[in-house]
């Protein structure tokens, strides 16, 4: 493959969406077929990971090719002007500015608002805002589970945010193109989980309740799932305890689940519409496609709801790419959200700056072994708006997940016979013995060793 074959890119994130897409199999009642369309074109990574389980942090990693402990940008209150000069064009898009592409956007592709986009990045960057609407669900009604918590059907044929966006990329992707990055970033399924009711009626019935769950049943009150966790793991399945609470309370738990599942649903249809432009234009033979998502999303698993943790629900994300020269196929090898950059300016025979510090996918993409197996670090924890943040550290291998607490306690998971991680090795090896649970803990620590930035 030459870089003359890639002459566009199409940058395409949905935010919060987890690994409930059919490519991934996280859900069984899931109806992605646009994204299985993409997947048939291109390269499905089984193991992509989120640097971080919160927008901000991960966007900022992504379209910036650096890692939050080396930006300081760990959390949502922190942004990514805190710490990269507006107007200079450090970002992915600014990168592909500067290489004489025409950079052109719409929705959800930073984050942050309209006033905290830096332009200079944009040829042109399509603004409007976030639609509101009335509270539909009891939870919500409750007043007791926070602003942005509604979930349930709108009318169809309503305008909204996304499907707005959509409409006018798909007009900016003409015939014949050639020098464009398009960027389109939806934003369903972000809570508030409304969408048409069109969507919630794929779903007939009660869905599934999602793999792994760890209970016959969902129930808020039962506790003994968190048992087993080290003190930090609790607090951070218990921040959301206020919604999980009033989802129980209301009896809206799989109400909640199936507006979930209808907001894949929309933004799998908008995709849609983006795939049906490029059979129409004949671009799938110059232009590079990339789909991702910034983190992946909890819908009661350890009783945890939202993002925010460090387990493979929150961080493991849908990671696509298809274009010029890339096999399809699947690869297991974990990668990062940090990789896209790096790979895409790569692929596009522009320079890789020493800021990308992230790894070239290109061999992956092409079907070969070249990378070294490699290990997925991601960062959260607590009290990122004081001077002195609790900070915790997960590590993803093929086959394990070790997390590293601010308090010094741990958690080890064998994907293999373990793949919901009920399980922490460190008190419950099964048939390990300690100098094996020891040896996979030195090993993953091993990927712990940088220094972290100080928060922004």
């Amino acid at each position: 493959m030459s870089s003359k074959d890639v002459q566009n890119i199409l940058f395409l994130s949905i935010e919060d969406l987890n690994d409930w897409i059919e490519p991934l199999g996280g859900h069984p009642d899931t109806k992605t077929p646009n994204i299985n369309r993409l997947a048939e074109r291109g390269m499905v990574f089984e193991s992509a990971y989120a640097p971080a389980p919160a927008c901000s942090p991960s966007r900022t990693a992504t379209l910036f090719g650096q890692n939050p402990w080396e930006t300081g940008v760990y959390a949502n209150n922190h942004k990514w002007h805190d710490y990269y000069p507006s107007g200079k064009r450090r970002s992915l898009v600014g990168r592909f500015r500067d290489a004489g592409f025409e950079t052109r956007g719409a929705g959800k592709v930073f984050h942050g608002a309209p006033r905290e986009f830096d332009f200079a990045d944009w040829t042109h960057f399509e603004q409007r805002k976030i639609g509101k609407f009335k509270p539909i669900s009891k939870t919500r009604q409750s007043g007791k589970a926070g602003r942005n918590s509604d979930f349930g059907p709108t009318t169809n044929g309503e305008d909204q945010f996304d499907a707005l966006n959509t409409e006018w990329m798909v007009d900016q992707i003409k015939p014949g193109a050639t020098g464009q990055f398009w960027a389109l970033g939806l934003y369903r399924p972000h809570l508030p989980f409304i969408v048409p009711q069109v969507f919630f009626d794929q779903f007939e019935g009660e869905v599934a309740d999602p793999p792994g769950l760890g209970l016959n049943r969902f129930d808020a009150r039962n506790t003994s799932l968190l048992d087993p966790l080290p003190k930090p793991g609790q607090l951070l399945s218990n921040q959301n305890r206020a919604f999980r609470d009033q989802l129980q309370r209301h009896g809206e738990y799989k109400d909640f689940l199936k507006a979930y599942l209808a907001s894949i649903a929309y933004a799998d249809n908008l995709l849609g519409q983006v795939l049906d432009r490029m059979d129409e234009t004949g671009l799938w033979d110059n232009t590079l496609v990339v789909l991702w998502s910034d983190h992946g999303w909890q819908l009661g698993e350890k009783l945890a709801f939202r993002k925010f943790t460090l387990w493979e629900r929150a961080l493991r994300v849908p990671l696509i790419f298809a274009g010029p020269g890339i096999q399809q196929g699947r690869c297991d090898e974990p990668v990062s959200l940090t990789d896209i950059a790096p790979t895409l300016l790569e692929r596009a025979g522009c320079a890789i700056p020493d800021q990308f510090t992230g790894r070239d996918l290109s061999p992956l993409l092409e079907g070969k072994r070249e990378l070294p197996p490699g290990y997925v670090v991601s960062v959260w924890g607590r009290q990122f708006k004081s001077d002195s943040p609790l900070m915790a550290l997960s590590v993803r291998s093929r086959a394990y997940r070790y997390i590293f607490y601010w308090d010094g306690s741990e958690e080890l998971y064998d994907h293999r016979s373990d793949p919901y991680e009920h399980r922490n090795l460190i008190h419950d090896p099964g048939n390990l013995s300690k100098a094996e649970v020891d040896q996979v803990r030195s090993e993953h620590q091993a990927a712990l060793d940088f220094e972290m930035a100080d928060p922004v």
